[in-house]
């Protein structure tokens, strides 16, 4: 377990949503960047497929839908699917500039057992377009 959980501001939810990621068959996590910020990536990866970030601006979960990709529309389609499961609009809980590739989940929509199960597949799709896309690590 990483000690730079005690960084984030909201570390209980944190450390809950660190845990069922490195539970995850193959997954990895670099905690080196500087401040409350842990990337995730499958071993044979290429890129992060999700990082939590801590920080006063940030406190979500950033699932990296077409890493590598800026110009991928594909994380803005997404993040309307995970606001209508969840029912929130990131607009209304965040100001910081939002990727076009990727998909911000705040977590206070992250507080139970239920919510992690309702984003699962999310996050299994941005854990596999990396080995569609054939970013691997050979």
């Amino acid at each position: 377990m990483t000690c730079k959980l005690k960084e984030f501001e909201n570390s209980i939810i944190a450390e809950h949503l660190h845990r069922a990621l490195i539970k995850m068959d193959g997954v990895e996590y670099d905690d080196s960047a500087q401040g409350p910020t842990i990337g995730y990536r499958l071993s044979r990866q290429k890129f992060q497929f999700a990082t939590l970030h801590g920080g006063k601006a940030y406190q979500s979960l950033v699932l990296h839908m077409d890493p590598g990709n800026p110009d991928s529309r594909i994380g803005k389609e997404k993040q309307q699917e995970v606001q209508e499961v969840l029912d929130f609009d990131i607009a209304n809980c965040r100001s910081h500039l939002l990727k076009r590739h990727e998909v911000y989940i705040p977590f206070e929509k992250l507080d139970c057992l239920n919510a992690l199960v309702c984003i699962q597949p999310f996050i299994n799709e941005a854990m596999e377009v990396q080995e569609k896309e054939g970013r691997i690590v050979v």
